[in-house]
């Protein structure tokens, strides 16, 4: 799927994801469920059943008792983060509760920005540092914490691809009994045993759009003993989380990308292909760049975020757009601003250099033979400027 057209090549999958190939076949068929699920009549109810059937297979999918989770549908990641963020705060602001939030210098902006809010509804919110590879600092955020304690934990970081292993949020919660929700954003086809969640964790929230359904949905599991006030109120659909009528085309495309994803997956011809791509990257670069992350043992299959010491990405990432391939400097929520990157600045990075690295994401089918087809592609465009 990296190749979209003829002259163009797409290494992006971290912004988002071209359709699964069964969501396109499904589209071109048009025969789509558009009643209303809240709806009494027989087209309604017919929806909702389909959306039911979703629910189902999502929490058995991921390994989830449903009389222990809840899942709910929404826009996406950013909804679903500041959903579990600041309806937690929310609720603990009605109850006169004070909670102690923690999350990592290099969580996604909307986790950052989210926690500001909770900060001005009275609960004290606290960054936990990196080391150079990424790495969370387990110890220091154990010591912290307590059972009034909230973390976000990113599994999976957009810009790095620095995996925080799930057993490191399950160890968390066993040994302090605080509240974890994980930010799985990125998780899907781009880690091994990424379907299999760890139980005991709280909650995790998913974009849709990330792995090849349509934009403009995605899912969160919580807990139901979290105690969580809805940010979005009105009919009071989805058990009160979060009304508004659901995004019912949304919804019934995730399980056909994610059933291509759980049939073809495999995660050692990701990690060969990104093997070859980053050897051969590292004898190219030399003393002039170097590769992010590239001693962290924990990283994903698909991610390979390179500096260019003397090169700003906005320059490099245009000269891959003109050799037809579109890359990108950093998160797309934020990649329209020429601002560092503040994932590699709390990894130690300077701000030259975090305004001078470039992203290559592949797809879940990314494998060694796709390697050898890009790398004379990239070494055309790098080699312009060493």
């Amino acid at each position: 799927m990296e190749k979209l057209t003829s002259n163009r090549y797409y290494f992006d999958y971290n912004a988002t994801s071209p359709f699964a190939a069964p969501v396109l076949d499904w589209l071109s068929k048009g025969d789509f469920a558009f009643s209303n699920p809240s709806s009494v009549h027989l087209s309604g109810k017919k929806v909702s059943k389909e959306i039911r059937n979703v629910r189902k297979y999502l929490l058995e999918l991921f390994g989830l008792d449903q009389n222990v989770f809840e899942l709910y549908f929404h826009s996406g990641a950013t909804e679903g983060i500041n959903n579990f963020l600041k309806g937690t705060a929310f609720y603990g602001f009605k109850k006169s509760l004070k909670y102690h939030y923690f999350y990592t210098s290099t969580d996604h902006s909307c986790v950052a920005n989210s926690l500001e809010d909770c900060r001005d509804l009275g609960h004290h919110v606290e960054a936990i540092d990196v080391d150079q590879s990424g790495t969370l600092n387990r110890i220091s955020l154990e010591k912290k914490l307590t059972h009034n304690s909230i973390v976000n934990f990113t599994w999976v970081n957009n810009e790095s691809g620095v995996v925080f292993p799930l057993e490191w949020a399950r160890e968390l919660k066993e040994k302090t009994g605080c509240l974890i929700h994980v930010d799985a954003v990125q998780a899907v086809g781009k880690v091994e045993n990424w379907n299999k969640l760890e139980k005991e964790v709280d909650a995790y929230t998913f974009s849709a759009h990330k792995f090849g359904a349509l934009k403009g949905v995605g899912f969160s599991f919580i807990k139901k003993s979290v105690e969580i006030a809805p940010l979005i109120r009105g009919g009071g659909q989805q058990f009160g989380l979060r009304s508004g009528t659901e995004n019912s085309l949304g919804i019934l495309s995730i399980p056909l990308a994610l059933e291509e994803i759980k049939k073809t997956f495999q995660f050692q011809n990701q990690i060969s292909g990104k093997n070859y791509l980053e050897k051969n990257l590292i004898d190219l670069l030399g003393d002039k760049g170097e590769i992010v992350a590239a001693l962290n043992p924990h990283r994903n299959g698909q991610t390979i975020y390179f500096i260019l010491y003397d090169t700003k990405a906005q320059i490099s990432a245009m000269a891959f757009d003109m050799a037809g391939m579109d890359v990108s400097n950093g998160s797309a929520c934020s990649s329209g601003a020429v601002i560092p990157s503040r994932v590699l600045l709390a990894m130690g990075k300077t701000e030259k250099e975090a305004l001078s690295a470039i992203r290559l994401s592949f797809s879940h089918s990314f494998n060694l033979e796709d390697a050898k087809t890009f790398w004379p592609l990239i070494k055309d465009v790098i080699q312009k400027y060493l």
